[in-house]
């Protein structure tokens, strides 16, 4: 990734349309760092789209009677910067900043760029909130702030679903891995016996064809002949019955595994588990949009359970909380 310019030896691009028009919602204009105030930055950190602070920068009033901003020049060195990045870290919690140097080749200025933060609202160290409105800094009205933690707060809920909502696929598909190295097992297994019947049954029947032919040569010991076959019939029905156990056995094996693996009990323990706290943490939340949402989440994420099932499951979290409330 390419690393952002952080000195200009004229304008950038940015700072020359910010000082086309007069300061407003995306910029302000400051003289010097000595004019950079917490509540400055905290109000562009608690606003929508943020915005910059163009240091050595001074109003003036043009021809035409509209204020615009002039470049007078400031003090560009560590010592600037770090007055600023010390007001930034101030703020509670702190608010994150980036300082550009420009004009380096005329008359030097800074431009902080504040972006709008991912922990509103922000606050001074004294405890003052505000947002950037109207091209001005005005005082955050309390359901302003109340949106902004209700907004914070549902990202913060969203993110750690997500990552419940990613462990729980991942033991998902753990599992289904498992299962099917079990259901290959079993068809390998099924293979097996078939071959091993199909090799039995055809040296049956080529010893059958074999004696079938001493029989027509030697008629004279018909007796004899039809003692053997008595013997190979009962040896064949012997070896019939045996095979005929080791089919059941495998039989039953192979219905204990499928039992199992259709059944899916350990996923939907899981799952039921996973359901369970997730609908607790919404049910917290006291929030029945997310609630609906959820529902509909979670029949994406288990197709092959029944809808009603997991509404059930959903129900007896809400009981349970209800319960414990």
């Amino acid at each position: 990734m390419v690393a952002r310019k952080r000195e200009y030896r004229r304008l950038s691009r940015r700072t020359r349309f910010l000082l086309l028009g007069t300061e407003n919602s995306a910029v302000d204009f400051k003289r010097n760092a000595n004019g950079v105030k917490q509540k400055s930055l905290v109000a562009f950190a608690n606003s929508e789209e943020g915005g910059a602070l163009l240091l050595g920068v001074e109003e003036f009033t043009s021809e035409d009677g509209v204020q615009r901003g002039r470049i007078v020049g400031c003090d560009v060195d560590d010592g600037a910067r770090l007055q600023i990045q010390n007001k930034a870290l101030g703020c509670i919690p702190p608010v994150h900043i980036e300082i550009i140097t420009e004009n380096l080749a005329h008359k030097p200025i800074l431009r902080i760029e504040i972006r709008t933060g991912s922990q509103r609202p922000y606050c001074t160290s004294s405890g003052e909130y505000a947002i950037r409105a109207d091209g001005r800094n005005r005082v955050l009205q309390p359901s302003e702030m109340l949106q902004l933690f209700m907004d914070r707060e549902s990202e913060q809920f969203l993110n750690r679903f997500k990552y419940a909502v990613s462990k729980l696929e991942a033991q998902v598909e753990a599992m289904d891995g498992e299962l099917k190295q079990g259901v290959d097992r079993m068809i390998s297994d099924i293979m097996r016996l078939d071959h091993d019947t199909s090799y039995i049954l055809n040296e049956l029947y080529g010893r059958s064809l074999d004696i079938r032919k001493e029989t027509d040569i030697a008629k004279k010991h018909d007796s004899d002949l039809e003692r053997k076959l008595k013997n190979i019939k009962q040896g064949q029905e012997r070896k019939y019955k045996h095979l005929r156990n080791r089919i059941g056995d495998i039989e039953l094996k192979i219905d204990a595994l499928l039992e199992h693996f259709a059944i899916a009990d350990p996923i939907q323990l899981k799952a039921r588990d996973h359901i369970i706290e997730m609908t607790q943490m919404i049910q917290n939340k006291n929030n029945e949009g997310l609630l609906a949402d959820f529902l509909d989440v979670l029949r994406h994420i288990y197709p092959d359970i029944e809808p009603e099932q997991l509404s059930q499951w959903v129900s007896e979290a809400l009981d349970e909380a209800k319960l414990k409330q």
